[in-house]
């Protein structure tokens, strides 16, 4: 099979369409990437020999993610297995209720109760994670109130996880973009100062920039409401808006199946934990490290006031790993897959159909829209980059395109990968956090991804001819 697929490129392309017409038309992620996964090994391995065949090569495949030199996944099955605890705990001890009483002493309305999570996406820049694991939580039962629907809440979170930290030149996304990239290709000297060098590529950070804006305008109501979102909207003013008990079985339903006594919430216990999170990711740039810190301070904060017992808080954090099991094993599948896609050569297949249109001031437009469909078909975002920068850079270069343009067109394009991709990490995150299948919260917000997707292509031609 792999000579056929040699012969034939295309080949390469095809299990991310079926893929993705699958989960277009079965609205699932799990299944449509089990069966894109055999159809990968199957052009890989064949089925014939039983001691060679796609499902030794998908078990094979399993191992090799595990086997990560960079340790990728099994640091997602940490960071993921932490935070469900933490926020499990956070719930159970009623300081997410003193939250919701403080908070709606000021949110009155709709749209203020949007603006509040716009603004704590604003507020915690720090990691994406943070920002797409812990704002659901906080702020889904005020939404519910005013009958945002919740996969319009888990958009508007992810419109200022990733695209957020890819505004500010403090966060680990920051870190990577330099050094991997910028400093990898030659556009800054090695040694020069990273926060002087990122900040020339913010300005041509088009479509963070204007993803986080139709998030406000989304928020504000100056943008309708249009396809999912929209009919999901005419579902709650009619009463018929809810999960099937498939699609509970599939994201949990963490503060139903505790009882919490709401009367008695301290905010506190919501904030301590979390400014300590973030005040430690601030000093040391180790999220599983914040965490624990956090898991921590609340062990103390709860069991020696008696708002749990040690029984009680181990229940609530086991429970909330549970919880994070569908986005773990969906990662882990999807990690499987991509690694199956590109040992049939899916990434030089790609590059080398989009290079001979790289020219010119086109370059950045061109570098934007690769590096997104490459990151919305389901590679990792940082992947792309790495795979695009060494054939993007030297053309802009050779084609006295500003470099610092271009790299920012490799990160607008996986910030978009993010946004709009089924199956991306922060999709599924916002998902679990606002317990909505993420299906369903990407396709709701897939015109807006487009849309600013669209205007950023137009940015990047403007700019790139014009500078």
């Amino acid at each position: 099979m792999e000579a056929f697929v040699a012969n034939n490129p295309f080949m390469t392309v095809v299990p991310l369409l079926v893929m993705l017409i699958l989960v277009v038309l079965t609205k699932r992620v799990f299944e449509p990437i089990l069966i894109a996964i055999a159809f990968v090994y199957i052009l890989k391995d064949g089925w014939s020999a039983m001691d060679d065949n796609f499902i030794i090569g998908i078990i094979d495949g399993i191992y090799d993610v595990f086997g990560d030199p960079e340790a990728t996944y099994p640091w997602i099955v940490l960071m993921l297995s932490l935070f469900g605890g933490l926020i499990a705990v956070l719930i159970r001890s009623g300081g997410i209720s003193g939250f919701k009483r403080f908070a709606t002493r000021y949110i009155k309305s709709e749209r203020s109760s949007l603006l509040v999570t716009w603004g704590l996406g604003m507020i915690l820049f720090v990691d994406d994670y943070i920002n797409n694991l812990a704002i659901g939580p906080t702020v889904r039962n005020i939404t519910d109130t005013h009958k945002v629907p919740r996969e319009q809440l888990g958009f508007s979170i992810c419109c200022t996880g990733t695209p957020e930290c890819a505004l500010v030149p403090i966060t680990a996304f920051a870190v990577f973009t330099y050094e991997a990239i910028m400093v990898g290709e030659g556009v800054s000297a090695s040694g020069s100062n990273m926060i002087t060098e990122y900040v020339k590529i913010i300005p041509f950070l088009f479509y963070p920039i204007v993803i986080i804006l139709i998030s406000l305008f989304l928020a504000l109501g100056v943008l309708p409401r249009v396809g999912a979102f929209k009919r999901y909207y005419k579902e709650l003013q009619d009463g018929t808006y809810a999960l099937t008990d498939a699609e509970k079985a599939m994201v949990g339903e963490t503060e139903d199946e505790i009882e919490i006594d709401e009367s008695k919430g301290n905010i506190l216990d919501f904030l301590l934990p979390v400014i300590i999170l973030v005040v430690i990711m601030l000093i040391t740039s180790d999220l599983v490290l914040s965490v624990i810190f956090a898991l921590i301070l609340a062990f103390l904060m709860y069991v020696i006031r008696k708002k749990m017992t040690i029984g009680e808080f181990f229940e609530s954090f086991f429970s909330g790993i549970g919880d994070m099991i569908f986005i773990l094993v969906v990662v882990l599948m999807t990690f499987v897959f991509v690694e199956g896609l590109n040992s049939l050569g899916f990434s030089e297949y790609v590059i080398d159909v989009v290079s001979p249109m790289l020219s010119g001031g086109a370059i950045p437009a061109l570098t934007f829209i690769t590096v997104g469909v490459i990151a919305f078909l389901g590679v990792d975002y940082w992947a792309v980059m790495l795979l695009i920068a060494p054939v993007a850079i030297p053309l802009s270069e050779q084609f006295a395109v500003s470099p610092y343009m271009t790299v920012a067109a490799i990160v607008s394009g996986s910030v978009f990968g993010g946004t709009a991709c089924f199956f991306a990490e922060q999709i599924l995150m916002c998902s679990q956090a606002v317990q909505r299948p993420p299906v369903k919260v990407a396709i709701g917000g897939l015109p807006y991804s487009v849309f600013g997707g669209v205007i950023a292509v137009g940015l990047f031609l403007v700019f790139g001819f014009a500078l």
